[in-house]
């Protein structure tokens, strides 16, 4: 272990800067099986790119078993070799099933998880919510992340409220929070109620300037950001820093840069993210382009269209990258 418990929050503050990307699990064209040296690669790869941390897409949200998650964990563990930190998600179906996989994590070296609620979790209160995410803080010393999110039918206002999320700001290991729904007065009450005692991350560049220079905002992720730079022009990584010191006009100039990507990106992936569902398929060709393992998913996946990959691919050059194929 990295820290123990009851110094998560200040490993944090150190650890916690800049952008954490994301990683889609590889498997082989012929038989879909995992594939181990498709998914080293693209560690390598991201090892390169300037990122603190890298987040597994798991909690079988792009395929895997949880007995594939705890290999794909420990490939990027080992490839890793403490260069970048492992999260991963944890979005099983049974609450026991969280417990277990976050004790995983915190046995194979990865560096936290995220607590992403399943589609069958269905709490009668905000008391249910928070005593479901308490029992999977309680269980690992590890840091979390809590990620309430969009994909949330749930009672309580704006899936979880700012006051429930406040409580459990209180836990030892609770050191962050991604945004995973666009509700202004809500974001607000989340930094003004619990803003110093956990990280909040906004996952999108569109907003970097409000959140960074109103709010502090240390670090964005975790979301796929090697999608819109490469090892050679980290732009995304640079842009973060140059807002954090205020060098705006260099910043916008990088924003507006990536604009044509970013819309191509967004015209995708909004529509299914509103229903639910990322489209991970666009996520793999986009890794593909640049040179990452990309390749098939496994069902349940959205189509991406011969067309929809032509306006990608366009959209990149736009943007001023280079396809690798």
């Amino acid at each position: 272990m990295l820290y123990r418990k009851s110094e998560a929050k200040d490993w944090a503050r150190t650890v916690y800067h800049g952008l954490d990307t994301t990683i889609l699990p590889s498997y082989r064209p012929d038989t879909l099986e995992l594939d181990e040296a498709g998914i080293r690669h693209d560690l390598r790869l991201l090892l390169q790119q300037g990122f603190f941390a890298v987040t597994l897409v798991s909690g079988g949200e792009a395929g895997t078993t949880p007995d594939e998650d705890r290999r794909f964990a420990e490939y990027c563990v080992d490839e890793a070799r403490g260069r970048i930190g492992i999260t991963l998600n944890l979005r099983y179906y049974t609450l026991e099933e969280n417990i277990a996989m976050a004790r995983f994590a915190e046995a194979a070296g990865c560096h936290s998880v995220m607590i992403s609620y399943p589609t069958n979790f269905r709490p009668r209160s905000e008391e249910d919510i928070y005593q479901y995410t308490r029992a999977i803080c309680d269980a690992t010393s590890l840091g979390v992340i809590l990620l309430p999110s969009v994909k949330n039918d749930f009672p309580a206002p704006y899936r979880v409220s700012a006051q429930t999320l406040a409580r459990l700001a209180d836990l030892d290991n609770v050191i962050a929070m991604k945004i995973g729904l666009l509700e202004w007065t809500w974001i607000d009450a989340c930094f003004r109620l619990f803003g110093e005692r956990v990280l909040i991350s906004y996952p999108f560049d569109d907003a970097w300037p409000t959140f960074i220079r109103k709010y502090g905002m240390r670090w964005s992720g975790a979301a796929p950001w090697h999608n819109y730079q490469t090892a050679e022009d980290q732009r995304c990584v640079r842009m973060f820093r140059l807002i954090e010191d205020g060098r705006m006009d260099e910043a916008a100039a990088l924003y507006w840069q990536m604009d044509p990507l970013r819309k191509a990106v967004l015209s995708i992936a909004l529509p299914s993210a509103a229903m639910g569902m990322y489209n991970f398929e666009q996520w793999k060709y986009c890794d593909e382009l640049l040179g990452f393992t990309g390749g098939e998913l496994r069902m349940p996946k959205l189509t991406l269209f011969g067309w929809q990959r032509a306006q990608l691919r366009q959209a990149m050059l736009a943007a001023g990258l280079q396809p690798k194929v």
